[in-house]
């Protein structure tokens, strides 16, 4: 049975469902005249990418380099077919898998790097990794410089942290074995322990609030770092992991945080001046680290999760920004918008071989596994 915090994940995610845009041809139809479609990938499996490049070489279409874009996004591929593919995280598949394939077909792509997380990193003073290996997942800065070297791959920043913040004292939950094996590293909320800001998969008991994306929240909540402590020593004192066997264990730790009345005992939100200099910090840092390992200052930005604020396009301007990319979830907001930086939704390249061609797929060969993708996908905390 789920509980409430589940209930409300769940529903978080069917109104994105329902919000997130798909274009004409996902469900059999054409491309508009001014239609340029942009694919998001972050893990890839070597054979389904090898058949969406085939997919496009096979029916014409080419793939734009990032600095194309902004100019056809509104005006179509002057009577051709032309798609942008990016890939998200810099995760290591990149280099070993879609590397690779990207060169053997001469499709050029753009990498979007949240810059904290990549092996080498110089170390930050202000925020550091709970656990360091996580970041072996990640690209190194050489191979950055690799991928910039193949003249195919635009390397450009998906911010600095890729962090979600609290903005809520409502608990969404606590770190448990089975949601700490279930959710991505990022899915974990940025937390102040001993005055740092740390990142990662938290300790077991941790205490989990809502959270937005950094870049698209109107403010930061930090929790209780003595509360949160007493937490974590209580679950490892009664038996760590086999703790949460118990069919109490839920109760026990929720008396800890005060109960359901007083959920905000200890919790306080930042300084507007503050979480201003935080949110700053993301283009900086990024762009400070741009300069230094790659010999090169970034132009486009992909938002983690979904499009920033008002203040964080602002501010995306302000640092250089020609041009910044979400997610399907944006796509009425960047009809809105006016620039600049002007804005673009992506959808997941799960749906490229959607487009017309042939060989295309059709929408019900696929609709038991997209369920059963999204039943296995909702968010722990935003």
């Amino acid at each position: 049975m789920l509980n409430m915090p589940a209930l409300r994940r769940l529903a978080r995610s069917l109104r994105r469902l329902g919000r997130t845009h798909y274009p004409r041809f996902v469900f059999g139809g054409g491309l508009r005249p001014d239609e340029v479609p942009v694919f998001i990938y972050h893990d890839v499996v070597r054979e389904e990418f090898r058949a969406d490049l085939e997919f496009l070489q096979r029916n014409g279409y080419r793939c734009l380099r990032t600095e194309e874009y902004p100019a056809m996004q509104h005006t179509g591929g002057a009577g051709g077919r032309v798609v942008l593919l990016t890939f998200d995280d810099a995760v290591q598949n990149f280099h070993d898998v879609a590397l690779p394939l990207l060169r053997e077909f001469a499709a050029p792509a753009t990498l979007f790097v949240p810059t904290f997380w990549m092996r080498g990193a110089r170390r930050d003073p202000d925020t550091a990794a709970v656990n360091a290996a996580e970041r072996a997942a990640f690209m190194s800065w050489d191979d950055l410089r690799d991928c910039l070297s193949s003249t195919l791959v635009d390397v450009q920043p998906h911010g600095h942290r890729h962090a979600l913040v609290h903005t809520s004292a409502r608990t969404a939950g606590f770190a448990t074995p089975e949601l700490l094996a279930r959710h991505h590293l990022f899915d974990w909320p940025m937390r102040r322990e001993g005055g740092r800001d740390i990142l990662g998969r938290p300790p077991l008991g941790t205490p989990i609030y809502e959270a937005h994306p950094l870049l698209g929240a109107g403010r930061r909540v930090l929790e209780d770092e003595a509360t949160a402590r007493a937490c974590r020593e209580y679950v490892a004192a009664e038996g760590g992991a086999a703790f949460f066997d118990r069919p109490d264990w839920e109760a026990r730790l929720g008396a800890l945080l005060g109960g359901r009345r007083r959920p905000a005992s200890g919790m306080r939100e930042i300084p507007a001046v503050e979480f201003r200099a935080l949110m700053v910090s993301e283009y900086e840092a990024a762009s400070e680290l741009f300069e230094r390992e790659l010999g090169v200052r970034p132009h486009y930005l992909a938002y983690p999760w979904q499009l920033g604020s008002a203040l964080s396009l602002e501010l995306a301007r302000a640092a250089g920004i020609k041009a910044v990319f979400g997610v399907g979830i944006d796509h009425r907001r960047t009809q809105r918008l006016r620039g600049p930086p002007p804005a673009a939704a992506r959808i997941k390249g799960e749906w490229l071989r959607f487009l017309p061609g042939r060989g295309r797929r059709r929408l019900r060969e696929v609709i038991p596994e997209k369920i059963r993708g999204f039943t296995r996908s909702q968010h722990l905390a935003h």
